[in-house]
This record gives C-alpha cells, structure tokens and sequence, in this order.
C-alpha cells in the first residue's frame, strides 16, 4: 500500500487536533503564600493563621478535654498577636480569671493601631483526671510560663512591657462539655510548682 508524500515544493501541514495539543498554554504561574513573620518593633505579627478546631475536642472524654485545652492555648497565643478576642470569647465565659486582658486591653491596643510584641504563653505537663466538680465542669491541670509583653503604640514606640515568667505557674482550667465541644467555665493560675 502507497503511503501520501507530498508534491516537491509542497510542505505536509499537521491537523487541526494535533496543533491544539502540541501548543502549550502556560500555566498560571503559583502565588506563593505569604509566611508567619512574629510581631517586633517594626511592626505587628503578620499572616497569623486563625487555630483549627481539633475533632477530638467534640468528645467529652479525657483525650477530648485534653484537645480542648491545647485548642484553647493557641486562640490565647493567637488574640495576642492579632487583638482579635472572637474566637477565645466563643469558648469561653466573659469571667475568665486570666482573660481580662485578653478582652480588654489587647483588643484596644489593635483598635487603636498599635500592637503586641511577645506574651505567647508556653504550655506543658497538661493533665486531667477527668472527674466532675461539683458545678458538673471537668478540670485540666497545667504548667505555663508567659514570654516578655511589649505594648507598641501606633509609631511602633513601646508604651509599655510587662515581665514575663522565668519560672512556670500551674493554672487550673475548668471546662463545661455542651454537647458540641467544650466551653471553659474559669481559668486560674494557682501558684508557683513546689
């Protein structure tokens, strides 16, 4: 069988099919996402991502308290560095022992244009033995030590620093289970570990 070659002078063209595929569209070129950056003189904390609410934390179980309270820690951490209270007011009771700062003061910082430089709160030896109180809460036991606070102005000036913790404090968290998850009912630093 004779195969089709083309006439001298004559050039063979591809098919509408192939010259489609063969010609490249190019991709979009990927926006890179922007980074974590920690709050400093120059400026506030920058692309702070809001904490994710864990599965396990909809469990009223220890393993679920226990979630819970690590939960809890990062919207503290992360109210300090945005001055948005929202997320830890959703979970917790207007009379938090340790929060009044955290709904006040930090929140009014932002609004008025300065920021928080510092205050994130470190957590360990978290524990619960899981059992009722009489209110019905479940209580969950910890160490933390905060880092220095730096109050900025606007002008990126510190208008004032409160002293961090050299040394861990234990606090008491306790939790009320809503069906749904849980809802801190008061947090408190008890003292100094012995």
């Amino acid at each position: 069988m004779a195969s089709f070659q083309p006439a001298a002078g004559e050039t063979e063209t591809p098919n509408a099919s192939a010259s489609a595929s063969e010609t490249a569209v190019p991709s979009p070129t990927p926006t890179p996402t922007p980074s974590y950056s920690q709050a400093s003189g120059a400026g506030p904390a920058a692309n702070v991502e809001l904490p994710v609410f864990p599965a396990m934390a909809r469990q009223d179980t220890k393993e679920g308290l226990l979630a819970f309270a690590e939960y809890w820690f990062e919207l503290v951490d992360y109210t300090y560095q945005t001055g948005d209270a929202a997320p830890l007011k959703t979970v917790t009771t207007p009379e938090c022992d340790v929060c009044g700062g955290m709904y006040g003061r930090i929140p009014e910082t932002y609004a008025n244009g300065g920021w928080v430089e510092g205050g994130l709160v470190e957590m360990e030896k978290l524990e619960s033995a899981f059992v009722l109180t009489p209110e019905n809460r479940r209580q969950a036991t910890m160490s933390v030590r905060q880092k220095v606070m730096v109050f900025r102005d606007s002008a990126g000036k510190s208008a004032d620093v409160v002293a961090g913790n050299l040394h861990s404090r234990h606090m008491l968290l306790e939790a009320t289970f809503t069906g749904d998850g849980w809802y801190v009912d008061t947090a408190v630093l008890t003292g100094w570990p012995g």
